[in-house]
């Protein structure tokens, strides 16, 4: 088990789906500093509201980008950062092996966010974006990826 690393924080779609459909990672949300050094990204965001299943879910996401906009913690990828993320997932293709861009793009943009940040992507999906952090690394970009499912308590 591992501990949540320093520094800021990107917490992919995964771990707040968890956290709202079953309550998981409340220890997260109850600290103030972690809370304090993550950002939303409006990839995310987005993604979030995509999925609200109630009037209730939206609301409690309007109040979670408002809390980051008045943080300066919500970002957005900038112009340049769609267009690496194009040209990664052709890289990922030729690398890997075909892959539908509607099912990775928004995880390379996530990913992108997380880079520019120089914030941690912390995921239940580690797996995918563990090959991804490989592929960034031959493109001389540097993504640090933490499984949310290996943290330890304290």
């Amino acid at each position: 088990m591992t501990r949540l690393p320093t520094g800021k924080l990107i917490f992919d779609t995964s771990v707040y789906v968890r956290h709202i459909r079953e309550g998981s990672y409340s220890r997260i949300e109850d600290d103030n500093a972690v809370l304090k050094r993550s950002v939303l990204t409006a990839v995310v965001a987005a993604e979030l509201y995509a999925g609200a299943r109630s009037r209730e879910e939206k609301d409690d996401l309007d109040a979670l980008c408002q809390w980051h906009q008045r943080l300066g913690s919500l970002s957005s990828p900038a112009t340049s950062a769609w267009l690496e993320a194009g040209q990664m997932v052709g890289r990922y293709a030729r690398v890997y092996g075909g892959l539908r861009m509607a099912d990775h793009f928004r995880d390379v943009l996530i990913a992108l966010e997380a880079a520019n940040n120089g914030a941690c992507l912390v995921t239940e999906n580690a797996r995918d974006f563990l090959r991804w952090q490989k592929l960034f690394r031959s493109a001389g970009r540097d993504l640090m990826v933490c499984d949310v499912l290996t943290l330890s308590e304290g």
